[in-house]
């Protein structure tokens, strides 16, 4: 018998195949070879185990080998290897799985995602308060509002908000006869098939003369983190000794909206003599 002619040799090459997401993926060559050659399959330099979501069977001189359910991370090149007593080969396979592309194509047209955000919004005790938003999404999404991550049928009485909405893709959250503890963080979640969206905005309540102590309630006001108290009595004492040195005049805080992605610019108007030091601070 020739030597030669009892090493591996492949009588049909793999060819590229081309699948869709989800679908299985066949990758075959035919080998010939005296004694028959052991094969084997490889990618990434590893050896694929016929186990999971691959199998390997043999017909005849044919090989094959099987992934079961392929997604975009399955597309590449295979190695199959064959070898016995006189020699070896190997030929490479390329495996394109299609669709899944598409399918995040199509999920990132349909989910959820908002054209107009909810707006913080600064009211008096007692006032209405509404948090309104635009979404798009198909199929249209489910609509949740919360209150410092809690769904507000567990924290608020029915009577006291409100949830609707409109054609073109309106929602509103109103909450009636605010009281100083409704002020918090709201967030709008809205979901469907594709995927999920959320956006939040801030809610300050006034609590009146009277009623400073009502928005400090669990060391909250108005929804953020009460000041130590230490922290108060100084600056009480540094807004005394400015006075002491002749500042006669500030202009009070306002709230302003901005869109995201957008600059923010705030201004002051103080008088003093001699000239204040200004510091800019957040919350």
């Amino acid at each position: 018998m020739d030597v030669f002619g009892g090493a591996p040799r492949f009588l049909a090459y793999p060819r590229p195949v081309v699948v869709q997401s989800g679908t299985d993926a066949v990758l075959k060559c035919q080998i010939g070879g005296d004694p028959r050659p052991a094969v084997i399959w490889e990618r990434n330099n590893l050896k694929i185990d016929p186990q999971g979501r691959y199998r390997v069977f043999e017909d005849g001189n044919v090989y094959n080998l099987i992934i079961s359910s392929v997604t975009s991370e399955d597309s590449g090149q295979y190695i199959c290897k064959a070898k016995n007593s006189i020699g070896e080969t190997y030929a490479a396979a390329t495996l394109k799985v299609e669709g899944e592309a598409q399918e995040l194509e199509l999920r990132e047209e349909n989910k959820p995602r908002f054209l107009i955000k909810p707006l913080s919004t600064r009211v008096g005790r007692g006032d209405d308060a509404v948090f309104s938003c635009k979404l798009w999404g198909n199929p249209r999404p489910d609509v949740v509002w919360e209150k410092d991550g809690r769904k507000l049928h567990e924290i608020f009485e029915s009577t006291h908000f409100s949830v609707g909405c409109q054609d073109g893709g309106w929602f509103q959250l109103k909450i009636f006869k605010t009281r100083a503890p409704d002020g918090g963080v709201y967030t709008c979640k809205a979901r469907n098939e594709f995927g999920e969206g959320l956006a939040g905005a801030v809610l300050l309540v006034d609590a009146g003369p009277g009623h400073e102590d009502d928005g400090n309630r669990n060391g909250y006001n108005n929804g953020h983190w009460k000041a130590h108290q230490g922290k108060q009595r100084s600056s009480r004492l540094m807004s005394n000794r400015l006075r002491d040195d002749g500042m006669t005049k500030s202009t009070k805080v306002k709230m302003f909206a901005v869109t995201e992605g957008k600059h923010a610019k705030f201004r002051c108007f103080v008088t003093g003599k001699p000239k204040p030091e200004i510091i800019w601070r957040k919350d």
